[in-house]
């Protein structure tokens, strides 16, 4: 039987991060390409840059990649 874990629910990203590296390459690139139509129509770049320091927390390449296919950069009080 597997071991219980405690959640810390103030911790947002651990799980995100960890499914994003459990990924192949191929699952990573679908998952970033679908993210990044979704969030073209989205107007204000401020609001595309709060939801890109959450891809970054979970994982720095995953903010990366989301940030360069928005053409934007990750905002530097995160890195």
């Amino acid at each position: 039987m597997a071991e219980s874990v405690a959640y810390d629910h103030n911790d947002h990203y651990t799980q995100a991060g960890e499914l994003y590296r459990l990924m192949d390459e191929g699952e990573r690139t679908r998952l970033v390409e679908t993210i990044i139509e979704t969030m073209k129509p989205v107007e204000r770049d401020d609001i595309k840059l709060r939801q890109i320091q959450h891809f970054y927390k979970a994982d720095p390449e995953y903010g990366k990649r989301i940030a360069q296919g928005l053409n934007l950069s990750v905002p530097q009080e995160i890195k």
